[in-house]
């Protein structure tokens, strides 16, 4: 497994951009729940597309299921936060399902990369 620079600077910009959208689209009245929303989409963003950018496996078919994996992921995280954000749902569940698809992301993820033969 290997890093790019680069593509990962890149990356930070993304997420606070995204992280920041979330925000704005969920400040209502500047209270505590808007920072966790923004927070944790970012958080979540920069899991998802640093495994898309940011990292590189060294068997290309393994980096190829990660990446798909990845970007599926993206997608729903993306999909996830600013429905929260828009939508304005409470809390608790917002906590709950950001940590599921988070520790779900993760451990294929985790599998992927520790497999040895496809």
């Amino acid at each position: 497994m290997k890093t790019s620079v680069f593509p990962t600077l890149l990356l930070l910009i993304v997420t606070a951009a995204i992280g920041y959208l979330a925000y704005h689209m969920a400040n209502s009245n500047a209270d505590v729940n808007d920072i966790v929303v923004g927070i944790g989409t970012a958080v979540s963003i920069l899991l998802t597309l640093g495994c898309v950018m940011g990292i590189s496996l060294l068997d290309s078919r393994m980096n190829v299921n990660m990446k798909a994996w990845s970007i599926s992921a993206f997608i729903v995280m993306i999909i996830v936060n600013l429905c929260f954000a828009g939508f304005g749902v409470s809390m608790p569940y917002y906590v709950i399902v950001l940590a599921l698809t988070l520790v779900i992301h993760l451990w294929v993820v985790w599998k992927l990369s520790i497999i040895k033969n496809v």
